[in-house]
């Protein structure tokens, strides 16, 4: 796969570092290159904000063990050691990643390697993807013709009018729909960042909520293994993906986002003779309301109450989502926080009370 490479040294300050990650954050892979290793606190709030959002790779010019399980906890999510340096030794192996340079067309590629290419063709990268190596492109030179050119050189489609299969999932994946791409809608699709397809009854592009006001923003391309279907990542807005205006063409579903959205829906009311609008209202309420619930969890945990701790997690978590939509905290902003402490390799001391 292509993962857009990031010289340190091209940002001019930390936010535009963050700004620049975000831009690129289409393929779920970033690699940061040319780090100095004075820039480490510079870094770690970096990691603390995008770790649990998109898989980070980062690439020091020195930087001691202590210095590289601090990035790996942060959020990073491989070191790159460019010359198989002893100095990793501490690193466990699979969070680090070789890389070579330009490698010839002839020359055999390790595994767990990363080729870094300064003339990148959508040919070359192809051949390195069919060889399961992921490929690093600067972004200057990572243009949407060039990945557009890339998925059509590999993805493959049994369809005799050649359309690729795309399944849409929202931040959290929970799938919205089917829908098809060819070139031209997937060019388009990454030249605007927005939810574009192909109308197989209009043979023409679907912009998705051009007439509804339904409209995406993409935030992630994928490929399936077998390299024969899409997967789009988008915010979806109102009313939803499904012409019905449903959330998904699925039908109304039990998850925690029709959970979210119905609270959403009782916040917007604005019922004074609603719970949830008195509690989001009234933050001592809410607040004692959480510190109970978490009290009742605990002890139904110490007595192994199977059914106890299901009826007691669901207020938490009910009283929690309260606190995360008052203040306007996505759900997705949870998961990708979750995501991003997985990262760690440094576990906590069983012995430390806090």
């Amino acid at each position: 796969m292509i993962i857009p490479q990031i010289e340190y040294s091209s940002a001019t300050s930390p936010q535009q570092l963050i700004q620049t990650i975000q831009d690129w954050s289409l393929f779920g892979q970033i690699a940061i290159t040319g780090i100095d290793g004075n820039a480490i606190d510079d870094v770690k709030p970096i990691l603390r904000k995008l770790g649990g959002t998109v898989d980070i790779s980062l690439e020091f010019d020195s930087l001691d063990a202590e210095g590289q399980l601090a990035m790996l906890n942060e959020g990073a999510c491989r070191l790159i050691n460019r010359d198989s340096s002893s100095s990793f030794e501490q690193v466990p192996s699979d969070r680090q990643i070789g890389l070579t340079e330009n490698p010839p067309l002839d020359q055999a590629i390790p595994q767990h390697t990363l080729v870094a290419l300064d003339s990148p063709t959508a040919s070359r990268i192809s051949e390195l993807e069919m060889a399961r190596i992921d490929c690093l492109v600067n972004i200057v030179d990572l243009s949407p013709e060039l990945i557009t050119d890339f998925f059509k050189t590999v993805l493959v489609t049994d369809r005799p009018d050649g359309l690729w299969s795309t399944v849409i999932v929202d931040p959290i994946g929970i799938a919205l729909g089917l829908a098809y791409s060819n070139y031209e809608s997937l060019l388009h699709a990454i030249e605007t960042r927005c939810g574009t397809y192909w109308s197989r009854s209009r043979d023409g592009l679907w912009i998705k909520g051009e007439t509804s006001g339904a409209t995406q923003q993409l935030l992630g391309i994928r490929m399936d293994c077998d390299r024969d279907c899409l997967r789009f990542t988008v915010t979806q807005d109102s009313p939803g993906f499904c012409h019905r205006n449903t959330h998904t063409c699925f039908g109304q579903e039990r998850t925690i986002q029709s959970v979210v959205e119905r609270l959403q829906q009782r916040l917007a009311e604005a019922d004074e003779s609603s719970f949830t609008h008195r509690l989001a209202n009234q933050p001592e309420m809410l607040e004692a309301k959480l510190l109970e619930e978490a009290k009742e969890l605990s002890l139904a945990s110490q007595q192994s109450d199977q059914d106890e701790i299901v009826w007691e997690a669901a207020d938490v978590l009910y009283f929690s989502l309260i606190a995360m939509l008052k203040n306007g905290v996505p759900l997705e902003s949870v998961y990708a926080e979750l995501a991003r402490r997985m990262n760690r390799v440094v576990r906590r001391d069983p012995g430390l009370k806090n």
